[in-house]
Order: C-alpha cells, then structure tokens, then sequence
C-alpha cells in the first residue's frame, strides 16, 4: 500500500513538472514569435460577460506603439505618451504611457512581465493551444487569463477572470505581420476645437 501510494505521488509530481515544462515551452514560443515581429494588425473585438462593447482594429509596432479604432474611439501610444480620443464627446485625454492604467495596453508586459508573477499550465481547448496564468499575488486584481494560441504562435484569443467586472474576452483575427506600418500611426494631434484634458 504504501508502495503503491508513493508510486502515486511520484507520478503526479511528474506529471505537474511535464505541464509546467510544456506551459514554459508554449510561452516561449509565443515569446519568440514576438521577437520576431517588426509590426502587426489584426481586428479586435471585446466582450464582457458575452456581451459585445469594442469592436474595430488594433495596430503594434515595437517597442510599445500601439493603435486601437474603434466605432467612438481611438487609443494611440508612441510608447512614451497615449492619447485616448472619445469621438462621441469629441474629448481627448493625454496621459503618460507608463501610468498604471495604460500598462495593460502593452503587449510586451503581457507576454514577458506577467507570466513571471503566475503560475502557468497549458491544455488544449477549442482545438488551440492554452496558456493559462494564475496569478501568485493576492494583490493582482484577476483571478486568472488564458491565452488560446494558434499553430503560428500568435494569440488568436483572451480570457480574463476578473471578480469585479466578470469574464473579458479578447478575440484578435486577420493578423497582417511586418507590414512596415508608419510612426504617423502612433501619434496623434487633437482635432480643432475638441476639449483636451492633459493629465501629465
């Protein structure tokens, strides 16, 4: 019996160390996949709960440049400053591209900051590939996210579990990669006559 039982735990703690081996193996994957885009777009699309809220097209190019269009909104970097533009109330808000509430825009802190302070498993789902991080810290506000991956490496879904807001899911497809996209994406100047709030 107690042959029997130790046999058991050996086994599991073998299995726990091969999931968290592949788990590694599939973040870098991703993270070399990365590295090896100059720039990309895709069209994105947010859900909260099931419920459709974003939907448009979102623009990379590295370091931390970012661009997202959607219907009454644009959110711009150049990685040093981000412009949020609400078309609606014709409205421009200027902060910081590293305050606290842009961090999450960044890809790169997706891919190489977070997964250092989760724990990561992987499994398959939805015929995809998924990385699932949980995070070690109380103090991380989402219970967990999951990153669906297709068979180029590129992240095709989100799932964030945040107690406060429900499920967020990110849906990104029609990826076009090393397109050579212009810095002019990532700037932006505010329309004549539109109210400006600079918070820098």
């Amino acid at each position: 019996m107690l042959a029997r039982l130790l046999l058991l735990t050996i086994l599991i703690s073998f299995s726990v160390s091969i999931a968290q081996n592949n788990a590694n193996e599939v973040l870098k994957n991703i993270q070399d996949k990365f590295n090896s885009i100059a720039d990309l777009s895709a069209q994105i699309t947010q859900s909260v709960n099931d419920k459709v809220n974003l939907n448009g097209k979102v623009f990379y190019k590295k370091e931390n440049q970012l661009r997202f269009e959607f219907d009454n909104m644009v959110i711009i970097s150049d990685g040093e400053t981000s412009w949020n533009y609400n078309k609606k109330q014709d409205k421009v808000i200027i902060t910081d591209y590293d305050t606290e509430g842009n961090k999450i825009l960044s890809i790169r802190q997706i891919i190489y900051d977070y997964p250092e302070d989760c724990t990561l498993n992987t499994f398959e789902s939805e015929g995809k590939q998924v990385l699932e991080l949980i995070p070690k810290d109380a103090t991380i506000s989402y219970s967990s996210v999951k990153l669906f991956i297709n068979t180029e490496n590129l992240i095709t879904k989100v799932l964030v579990d945040d107690p406060a807001t429900g499920i967020i899911q990110i849906d990104l497809s029609n990826y076009q990669l090393n397109k050579n996209l212009p810095d002019s994406y990532f700037s932006f100047t505010a329309p004549e006559g539109s109210q400006v709030l600079d918070l820098r």
